[in-house]
């Protein structure tokens, strides 16, 4: 059995990713593998970004221990005929750049990718006073470093999609795109 063809998603935070990569494989019945299941950057202080930024953000020295194991491991397995990865980074990571078959870009505009980011994030706090207080250190990282991360991605991300959406258009408009775009009736 051939191994199965990787469908990485990526966009900004708050693009879309899982939006998509989840009613992408419900309608594939593929399986799915996440990024940030196995990254540690969002772990680490805000400055440590920072640092990344100015040292000339190297996506090879961001880490997510396992995660090229198993991508490995999950396509070679051929449980599905597609693995939906949704992958921030695409193929700019250099540890699972090559069993990316298909990078498809979320296009959405950084203050679009914020709103819904803080709507999420909003809905889930229930003390009004810390989110209040997470949502003041969170625009202060946006403004100071998470905003030229984002742009950092991309830069280097997006230019090598090999389908780039419009992220305004709904979960449903944009699995039918990338299904034609594979080739596959829904």
């Amino acid at each position: 059995m051939p191994a199965s063809r990787v469908i990485a998603i990526a966009a900004p935070i708050g693009g879309g990713k899982s939006a998509l990569a989840e009613a992408l494989a419900r309608t594939l019945g593929s399986t799915t593998l996440c990024f940030d299941d196995y990254e540690t950057a969002t772990r680490q202080p805000v400055s440590h970004l920072s640092v990344w930024l100015a040292a000339g953000a190297d996506f090879d020295q961001l880490e997510a221990p396992g995660l090229a194991a198993e991508l490995t491991r999950l396509r070679t397995l051929a449980a599905t005929p597609e693995l939906v990865f949704e992958m921030p980074l695409g193929r700019a990571w250099p540890a699972t750049a090559g069993a990316i078959d298909v990078l498809v870009w979320i296009d959405v505009p950084l203050d679009l990718a914020l709103a819904r980011r803080l709507r999420e994030i909003t809905a889930t706090v229930q003390n009004p006073a810390q989110t209040l207080d997470w949502l003041t250190a969170y625009l202060a990282h946006y403004t100071g470093t998470i905003h030229g991360v984002l742009a950092e991605q991309l830069r280097v991300v997006r230019p090598r999609a090999d389908l780039i959406l419009d992220g305004r258009a709904e979960p449903a408009v944009l699995v039918r795109q990338v299904l034609d775009f594979l080739g596959k009736t829904p």
